[in-house]
């Protein structure tokens, strides 16, 4: 087993991690399969084992996070399999504290020169993903209907039903994240009491 086998059994991963770190402080242009190989401490031809170029590279990067967020989004979910009003709630706090503990994310997904492009992709099916979109708007038209709080026909009533709930948290998060809000004691504490019991669905 030579040096770079023996170091590097799961490189794969390692580049997808390595590229994220270099896309959130480098940005696009920034980003090269080279640069990614030297910060891994391998060849510059090894990441073409697994990625035929950057573009493929960062969409496994994509895919990668999506996947984990929406499983966060998921576990939430499953705390309250019998209370759609708890599912929406525990999806709030799932998501404050996805990117606050993933600032990195956030940044690609909300506020990078690619993440327009990444949604685009993902959105029109040319990757197989299990959306998290979908599973926040899967939870919201079980709300809208078990609780009847909205007509089927209301379209404007559902779309600010959806912007009302992500715009909370999501405002909420980039507070957190950039550290605009400060607080000592446990944010989540704090991030829970809003949802639950200031401007959540009860």
């Amino acid at each position: 087993m030579n040096e770079e086998t023996y170091h590097h059994e799961n490189l794969r991963e390692e580049l997808i991690e390595n590229g994220l770190k270099i896309l959130d402080a480098e940005g696009y242009d920034g980003l090269s399969l080279r640069k990614v190989a030297k910060s891994c401490g391998v060849s510059h031809t090894a990441p073409y084992r697994h990625f035929k170029d950057k573009e493929e590279l960062i969409m496994a990067i994509a895919v990668k996070v999506l996947h984990q967020f929406n499983e966060s989004l998921k576990t939430a979910i499953a705390k309250h399999p019998n209370d759609v009003h708890g599912q929406i709630n525990e999806m709030g706090c799932a998501y404050v504290q996805f990117f606050v503990e993933n600032p990195a994310y956030l940044r690609l997904l909300f506020f990078s020169d690619i993440g327009r492009r990444i949604g685009s992709i993902i959105e029109n099916g040319d990757v197989m993903l299990e959306k998290p979109k979908t599973t926040f708007y899967n939870a919201l038209n079980r709300y809208a209907v078990e609780d009847s709080a909205i007509d089927p026909e209301d379209a404007l009533g559902r779309k600010a039903l959806a912007l009302g709930a992500w715009g909370l948290v999501h405002g909420i998060t980039v507070l957190l994240v950039q550290e605009d809000f400060s607080y000592d004691g446990d944010y989540m504490e704090l991030v829970r009491t809003i949802i639950w019991k200031c401007t959540g669905f009860r």
